[in-house]
């Protein structure tokens, strides 16, 4: 599935590197992963920096999107082909429902495929050190290093979904499994925190060129305890980097809360003659 990121010739792995036939060659680190991402200056950040990772995987190991990532890896054990599955996570971030579904997959003993991509190094870097059934490398979910029509099966977590892209690396009769938050997500939270929150619009969330076949919303409370875990919460969002000051001294402030946990779970398939 992996090609060059230069010439888009296929990518070969060797004991500590990935290389095609032109030569161009990505080393793989110790932790597993491999950085394919092009275009960045030399020590330029790129996507959620290693606090931000840490702070959203304490959190996850806490079990609170637990009903969530079953629920993805239910859906995922439906759509994969049955016998050999090439699954795509473009998003992944700390590979914690890519690691969850890996491990689904290969369980039902299917022959298994799977690829992480993140923007972020830290995040790929901290998901291949605790999962080895997948392969994670560091891309842009724009220009993903992945070949045409490779994927059976594309996740799309709470992460950007240029549907072009997609279209371009699904495979005949693949879908696409996209995560968004529902409308009543984290909604007392939003009222702690702003002073007139809103609720977030389910329908917007369309991929041109594909047909939406199956639409399911998760919907549960969870108690949150700690500034710590509150404030790792938060952190996920986009709020996070758009709140004011105010705003972040009331959260600060907060010791516990329950708050709605609310996820739709939208499948796409390409249309027929929908064109990429």
């Amino acid at each position: 599935m992996l090609i060059c990121p230069h010439c888009a010739q296929p990518l070969v792995r060797g004991t500590h590197t990935l290389k095609c036939a032109s030569g161009h060659s990505f080393d793989i680190a110790s932790s597993g992963y491999c950085n394919l991402l092009t275009g960045s200056r030399p020590g330029e950040k790129t996507g959620d920096s290693k606090e931000m990772v840490l702070a959203r995987r304490t959190f996850l190991d806490s079990g609170a999107y637990q009903p969530l990532r079953d629920a993805v890896c239910s859906r995922a054990q439906e759509l994969a082909p049955q016998d050999c599955a090439r699954v795509l996570d473009a998003g992944c971030g700390e590979g914690y429902y890519t690691r969850a579904v890996a491990q689904t997959l290969a369980d039902s003993g299917r022959r298994l495929t799977m690829i992480g991509a993140d923007i972020s190094k830290s995040a790929t870097q901290y998901a291949a050190k605790r999962d080895k059934l997948t392969d994670y490398i560091t891309a842009s979910t724009y220009h993903m290093p992945i070949a045409d029509h490779s994927a059976d099966l594309i996740l799309s977590l709470f992460a950007p979904a240029p549907a072009q892209e997609l279209a371009r690396m699904l495979a005949e009769g693949g879908a696409v499994l996209q995560v968004v938050p529902g409308a009543e997500h984290l909604w007392e939270l939003k009222q702690a925190v702003y002073d007139t929150p809103y609720r977030n619009r389910e329908d917007k969330h369309t991929l041109e060129g594909f047909a939406l076949t199956d639409r399911r919303k998760l919907t549960y409370l969870k108690k949150i305890c700690g500034t710590e875990q509150i404030r790792a919460l938060f952190s996920m969002t986009p709020y996070a980097h758009r709140t004011p000051r105010a705003g972040l001294e009331r959260l600060n402030a907060l010791e516990e809360i329950t708050v709605t946990l609310s996820f739709v779970l939208l499948t796409f398939e390409k249309k027929k003659n929908s064109g990429e």
